[in-house]
Parts: C-alpha cells; structure tokens; sequence
C-alpha cells in the first residue's frame, strides 16, 4: 500500500510522521463521534489493533496491514454512491469523526512524505544545491491523506503504479518549479545535473554574445519558454520517480525542444 523506498538514490531524511503517535491512547479508547453499526465493530477493532503495533514498531508493513480493515469500516460506515465509490467529502468526514480512520492516513501520508522527500533530498545533494529541500506543505500532506483514503474504499480497485504515481504527484508541481529556480541561480547545478552533456547542451543551446556562450542558468533567466519548459519536464519526471540517472536526458531534451526553432522542430 506504501510506497517503497528507491534504493537507487541514496537515502538521508528521516521519518517525518512515523512511530509518533498522532492521537493518544485516550483518543483511542474515547467511543467514536460517528454512530458505529455493529458489524464495523470487528473491522474497527483490527484497525486499532495495528495502528497500536504501528505505534510500537514504527514499521510500515503494520500501516499496509490496517487497510482491508479500515476498508471493511468503510463499507459499513459510508453510504456509496450510484457507481458503489463513497464520495471524497464523505470520507474526508469519516477521518474527521473516527479518530482510527483519522490516524491511519496520518500516518500513512507521512510514510509516504518520508518516502518522497527523501529522494528530493538526493537530489539536492547531488546538484550541490545550498537551499533546504523542500517537504509537503499541510495542503499536499492533507492532499496525500485522501489519496490513502480513497485507496481505502471497497469498491475500488487500487493500481498499484498510479496510486504511487498519484502521491508522487501531489508535490510534484511545487518541488519542479523549486528546483527551475535553483537551475535558475547556479550553473554548477546544470553542470552537476547534465554531467558529461553539459558542454554540447550549452554551446547548442546558451545564449551568445559577441565574445563567448552565456550559461543556462542564463537561459533560465531570461527565456520564459525555456524556463517553463523545463519547469514541465521536471514536474512530469519527479511524477515519474525522480530517477537522477535520467535527470540528465530529461533537461537536454526539454532545453534542446524549448531552443529549437518551430521550422525544425
């Protein structure tokens, strides 16, 4: 149900959220604010059974575990609409009046927040970029925790590759145009970024003067097209994992399109 760690990319943030409990045991014990049909009962109990071994361990698999049960919560808990899929301000008012709910995509968004935000931090490092990477704003962690929420429903049948794809999304815009200012302010960071290719791309690509090429850092600044076209292909490729072995192919292409005039391209 997480998404797992990219063992391509070197790892160096910590967990944000997980193993901290985000509702005390006396919250837990507290009898929910929402009406509980008796057949939810069972289903509840097992949720807060593994967000109990959740808050223990601090292990994601106990997270993955608490799904089907707060699945079954929901089926006895939401009405569905006509196509059998509760509706997102449906569930959104389950995790605000069942604490378990609640803690569970907490929980879970902060899982993945670990997960994401620790690639964007190799990437930082690798560019040698000077700024803090970047982390969900409560916007994108709220936004995550309904992605977890609608991946509860029964009536759903999650796709592995897009429900992971869709919390790598929910930052992606932000951290894209984050990362197009820094490759904005520092040549070293392109240098770094397209590795071997940095030479060919500049010289076919920079802006001249009568004396010599300008960076692309140069460019950034000053060609909106340019700007938005990487910010674009940057966006698409954190949507897409963030690989930094593909960095490299992605910024020339989206620089080489943005550069090349329309009769060519």
């Amino acid at each position: 149900m997480l998404l797992s760690d990219d063992h391509t990319q070197p790892l160096h943030a910590t967990p944000r959220s997980g193993g901290e409990p985000l509702v005390t045991a006396g919250q837990l014990a507290a009898p929910p604010a929402t009406p509980l049909p008796p057949e939810a009962v069972p289903h509840l109990l097992a949720l807060r059974a593994a967000l109990a071994r959740y808050r223990t361990t601090a292990a994601p698999a106990e997270l993955s575990g608490a799904f089907p049960a707060a699945g079954a919560v929901i089926g006895a808990m939401v009405m569905s609409s006509v196509d059998g899929r509760p509706e997102l301000e449906q569930l959104r008012r389950l995790a605000d009046t069942l604490p378990e709910f609640g803690e569970l995509l907490s929980a879970a968004a902060g899982e993945a927040e670990r997960v994401v935000c620790s690639g964007t931090v190799g990437v930082w490092q690798a560019l040698g970029l000077r700024s803090t990477a970047p982390s969900w704003s409560p916007t994108e962690r709220d936004a995550a925790r309904m992605v977890f929420a609608c991946a509860c429903a029964p009536a759903l049948r999650m796709d592995p590759v897009r429900f992971q794809a869709g919390l790598r999304a929910v930052a992606a815009p932000r951290f894209a145009e984050l990362l197009c200012r820094e490759l904005a302010e520092s040549e070293e960071a392109w240098t770094r970024a397209l590795g071997e290719r940095y030479e060919s791309v500049r010289h076919r690509c920079a802006r001249r003067t009568t004396w010599r090429s300008l960076g692309l850092s140069d460019l950034l600044r000053g060609d909106e097209r340019s700007r938005q076209a990487v910010t674009r292909r940057l966006e698409r490729w954190m949507g897409d994992g963030g690989l930094l072995p593909t960095l490299a192919g992605e910024l020339e292409a989206a620089i080489v399109h943005a550069r090349t005039p329309a009769r060519f391209a």
